[in-house]
This record gives C-alpha cells, structure tokens and sequence, in this order.
C-alpha cells in the first residue's frame, strides 16, 4: 500500500468514522429522520424495515459506517469498504438532507450538505472500482 493511498482513503473515511460513532451515540435525536424515510418507501422494503425500531436501524447504520471507514483507512478490504459506504449514502441523503422539502436558507444549507454527500459518494464510488 503507497503511503499517498492510505493518506487518502484516511482523508475520505474521516468523515464516515466521526459520523458513525455520532450515530451511535445519539441514535435516538435521529430516529425522526428515519421514521419519516420509512413512511416513503414501498411496502416489500419497509415491511420487512417496519419490524426494527429506528434507534436500532441508527445504532446499526453508525456502526457499520464507523467499522467499514475504519477498515477503508487501514486497507483492509478497501474496495467492499467503499462500496458498503457508498451503499450508505443513499438512504442517509435522502433523509438527512431533503433540500426539496425546504424553504431559503435551510434549503440552502441542505442542498450543500446533499452536494457534499453525492461528492462522498463519487470518491467512494472511484475507491470500489478501482484496483490495487
């Protein structure tokens, strides 16, 4: 592993460790997020979703987000990593950032955040794709 890799893939996971660990520990002030994201899915995705409370479906998120950016940052399994992240970010915008549903400048704060995580997405997107 060069060591400009793993300075990157260290840079790109910072975000998803620091944001999973938070998860983790206030699962219940992001439950309302979740909520509403299960309200809008389709019946075959949110029954089977309806069984686990949110604070669980958190709890699990933030850890799976904190324990794949660990492994990306260290190489272990980076491209399953990234892809397992990637995966992620799809639910977490649609949900903690819907610039669609705002008005002035909490849509713009929120169309920020959006860009930001689809920019998250493409780098993880060019790490699970590409080879050693």
């Amino acid at each position: 592993m060069s060591f400009s890799k793993f300075i990157g893939r260290s840079l790109l996971s910072s975000m998803f460790v620091v944001g999973g660990v938070n998860e983790f520990r206030n699962a219940e002030k992001m439950t309302g997020m979740v909520d509403a994201l299960k309200e809008q899915l389709p019946d075959a995705v949110s029954g089977p979703l309806g069984t686990v409370d949110s604070e669980t479906l958190v709890k699990l998120n933030g850890a799976t987000m904190a324990a794949a950016a660990s492994t990306l940052a260290l190489g272990i399994l980076p491209r399953l990593s990234a892809a397992v992240l990637a995966a992620q970010m799809v639910p977490v915008t649609v949900a903690g950032h819907p610039f669609w549903k705002k008005d002035g400048a909490e849509r713009q704060g929120n169309w920020i955040h959006f860009l930001k995580n689809v920019s998250l997405t493409g780098g993880l997107l060019l790490v699970s794709a590409t080879k050693k």
